[in-house]
């Protein structure tokens, strides 16, 4: 199994809308996929899957284990998302408290955390899932830095402008570089790349983070209007007969990243 996290520097990037549909995409490729709403300071699934009632949330493995000592098994977590057979979800504590549980600063607290992450890691793999795709928070929680440190691939999304990509760099010189490889291995995406925007600064950012931080770009999104607008409606996965070349795009991405994951 592969772990996939999904990252960024600050909000309003489109990652959750990139996360949710590199997992469908999968899926639809039949693959085995979970993806888990791991973005604990703004969940979203309860939103985007308003039909889907889950029994327990990502945050119950940790909180629930230490205050009442019945934790819920990592089995019972995962719920049919309802767009794909192969595709199951796991959503977040849709009222999270700032300080509590997995917001907090605890690093104690978050060092049995990461124990637990790696041993659930192990559990998904043996109930067959082939892909865990983690939407996390932006810039550096230390729930998003213990995601990062169990995956085996993260992608870094940035909606390009000159503060974006500062902090991008700035979050991997010093703080990916921190953590680690094993054996992970970064990628970048920039979304809503303005329509008409230069080839040569497309070509120069990419340049920048290959050269100086070798990460490798695998997709490059242009602002889509028509995706905008379903995003006012809460609908992150487009229809495919109408976002074609929204689509394309994402059968590209996910064509580069499965040729990554497959290199030694």
């Amino acid at each position: 199994m592969k772990v996939i996290v999904f990252h960024s520097y600050k909000g309003g990037t489109g990652k959750t809308t990139l996360a949710l549909n590199t997992a469908i995409n999968l899926a639809r490729r039949g693959f085995k996929t979970l993806v888990i709403d791991a973005d604990l300071n703004a969940p979203t699934f309860d939103s985007i899957f308003p039909d889907v009632k889950p029994k327990f949330r990502f945050h119950d493995l940790f909180v629930k284990q230490n205050s009442t000592g019945n934790a819920p098994k990592s089995k019972e977590l995962p719920i049919n998302s309802g767009m794909d057979p192969k595709l199951d979800i796991i959503f977040a504590d849709p009222k999270p408290k700032f300080g509590q549980g997995l917001l907090s600063m605890d690093k104690v607290f978050h060092a049995a955390v990461l124990k637990k992450l790696l041993e659930t890691k192990k559990e998904y793999e043996k109930l067959g899932y082939e892909y865990l795709i983690m939407d996390t928070s932006p810039s550096m929680s230390l729930a998003s830095i213990n995601a990062i440190i169990i995956a085996d691939a993260t992608i870094m999304v940035l909606r390009p402008n000159q503060y974006g990509i500062s902090g991008t760099t700035f979050l991997f010189k010093e703080i990916y570089s921190l953590l680690g490889a094993l054996k992970r291995k970064d990628f970048m995406i920039f979304n809503q790349v303005v329509q008409g925007t230069p080839k040569k600064f497309i070509t120069d950012w990419e340049k920048h983070f290959k050269k100086k931080l070798d990460v490798k770009t695998i997709g490059i999104i242009l602002c889509d209007c028509g995706i905008a607008l379903n995003l006012l409606h809460g609908k992150l996965i487009p229809d495919e007969s109408k976002n074609v070349k929204f689509i394309q795009t994402m059968n590209s991405i996910v064509d580069n990243l499965l040729e990554e994951l497959s290199k030694e």
